[in-house]
């Protein structure tokens, strides 16, 4: 097995050593899977940028020098995905598409991460130089001096110099502390070993002490062999900056919310769920410039499903606390309100499909203008049936028909409309007094003016076939006196 060459972490990585995937080490790394182990994620970032490489449950963890580009230091992560079963799965699944993303009972905890680095060299792996040799300083003797104990407070009334590299008559400018050689580290280790006192050590290091490793400064958990929080070297200025009102900036130096990015191109946040824990990888981008603000879905292929662009108005979408969505209005009063100015002309609503293959096609759906005329590319299907109904009472055809014959009916346009826009039938106001249907003596529904004119036709149609039984009574008999007629008249003769 390979030795553990990394830069921290030594504990946590061993875990996970590295190990040869055949005789030749320098042909390819592998990772052991460890127990219980399903899918697994490995970033590598080196010369050539940040890779990421992922495998199955059932594939090995290997990387070979040509999948990295070429030579130089790589510092790698590896995560590996908890096996989660299909019925937890499916539960998760169930839960989050209810927008509930609490913990699910049961799920396995998740594996811990490991770290380390690969270094390549004429297109192979090669071991990692993993520390710096200090060099005593010039002119020292190379005995070893003995340890100097005080067991007092020390205090010393100027600056202090640590380190192999501090010399005589050291210049120190304004520091009061400096540690000078090259391997820098400050440990904090923490001996307390009684009751629940907090015992985790923790380190403060100054950059790879591997050969051709990163230079940065960062706080490492000794104890849990992770580096929470790094700054590589030649981050930019006000990278990160927190304000003395507790405000967070990222590229800037003057934050004027909780958190407040800046970018010359395209402010950004990532949501990686790397699938470190069993549930499926997804990324998703909010980001915004002066085209839109948008929300990216990475995984789905860099689609945009949401997008707001530059100089939308106040309101343009409106949820309320009940849930209802007003658009262009702040305070919907129904599930879906749509508002705009009165001078607005256009369509306040319209569906369609795109269809170039013929001209003379209507592509529209669904279109509802701003003077409330409502366009249906199909037909308009009404709840009708018995079940759906009750109260169920017989019309009068025919005290309809005495009523019907009493309804005004006209032709008309709307105020919202120009006078080109004529319509024909009943005002709402002589409808409901006429026949007291519907709700109120604004508007008249479809299936009422059908009702109606359904009635209508049945009591009618009732009126001709008495019409038509009588007619066919008088002909006969008609014909009978007719028969007698001319029996008399041939009695004469």
């Amino acid at each position: 097995m390979r030795a553990c060459l990394l830069s921290f972490s030594l504990v946590v990585a061993c875990l996970f050593a590295a190990v040869p995937a055949n005789a030749d080490e320098t042909s390819s790394h592998q990772w052991q899977r460890p127990d219980g182990a399903a899918g697994a994620t490995l970033s590598v970032s080196g010369p050539n940028g940040t890779r990421l490489f992922t495998f199955a449950a059932n594939q090995a963890v290997v990387v070979r020098p040509s999948m990295l580009g070429g030579d130089g230091l790589y510092h790698w992560q590896l995560n590996f995905a908890p096996t989660v079963s299909d019925s937890l799965q499916a539960l998760a699944a169930k839960r989050r598409a209810a927008g509930d993303s609490s913990a699910v009972p049961g799920w396995p905890a998740p594996i811990p991460a490991s770290a380390g680095l690969l270094a390549v060299q004429a297109g192979q792996f090669a071991p990692v130089q993993s520390e710096e040799v200090n060099d005593p300083p010039s002119g020292d003797s190379g005995e070893v001096p003995n340890d100097q104990v005080i067991a007092d407070d020390l205090i010393v009334q100027g600056s202090t110099c640590s380190g192999f590299d501090c010399i005589n008559n050291e210049s120190f400018g304004a520091d009061t502390l400096r540690l000078k050689e090259n391997n820098l580290r400050i440990n904090f280790d923490d001996t307390s070993s009684t009751g629940t006192f907090p015992s985790n050590d923790w380190r403060i290091v100054a950059n790879d002490q591997a050969n051709g490793g990163s230079s940065y400064l960062a706080f490492e958990d000794s104890t849990a062999g992770r580096i929470p929080f790094l700054v590589e070297a030649g981050a930019p200025a006000d990278a990160l900056r927190v304000a003395d009102n507790g405000d967070v900036g990222f590229g800037t130096a003057a934050p004027v919310l909780d958190l407040h990015a800046v970018d010359g191109d395209t402010p950004g946040l990532r949501l990686d769920q790397d699938g470190s824990i069993g549930f499926s990888p997804q990324i998703w981008d909010v980001a915004g410039n002066e085209a839109n603000f948008f929300v990216r879905d990475v995984t789905g292929g860099s689609r945009l499903p949401f997008r707001i662009r530059p100089g939308a108005p106040t309101s343009s979408i409106d949820i309320a606390a009940s849930g209802e969505v007003g658009f262009g209005i702040a305070s919907p009063a129904s599930a879906v309100h749509i508002r705009r100015a009165a001078a607005f002309s256009g369509s306040l609503l319209l569906a369609d499909v795109p269809d170039d293959s013929d001209p003379l096609t209507e592509d529209r759906r669904l279109a509802l203008d701003s003077d409330g005329n409502l366009f249906v590319g199909g037909t308009i299907t009404q709840l009708s049936s018995r079940h759906s109904k009750e109260n169920l009472v017989a019309v009068a055809g025919s005290t309809l028909l005495s009523q019907l014959r009493q309804l005004n009916l006209w032709t008309w346009n709307y105020r919202s409309s120009s006078m080109a826009d004529r319509h024909m039938g009943p005002v709402a106001e002589d409808f409901y007094r006429m026949f007291g249907l519907g709700k109120d003596e604004r508007s008249v529904a479809p299936a009422d003016m059908a009702g109606v004119a359904l009635a209508a036709s049945q009591a009618l149609s009732a009126e001709i076939e008495a019409r038509d039984r009588h007619i066919a009574e008088l002909e006969a008999r008609i014909a009978r006196l007719e028969s007698a007629l001319e029996r008399i008249d041939g009695a004469k003769n």
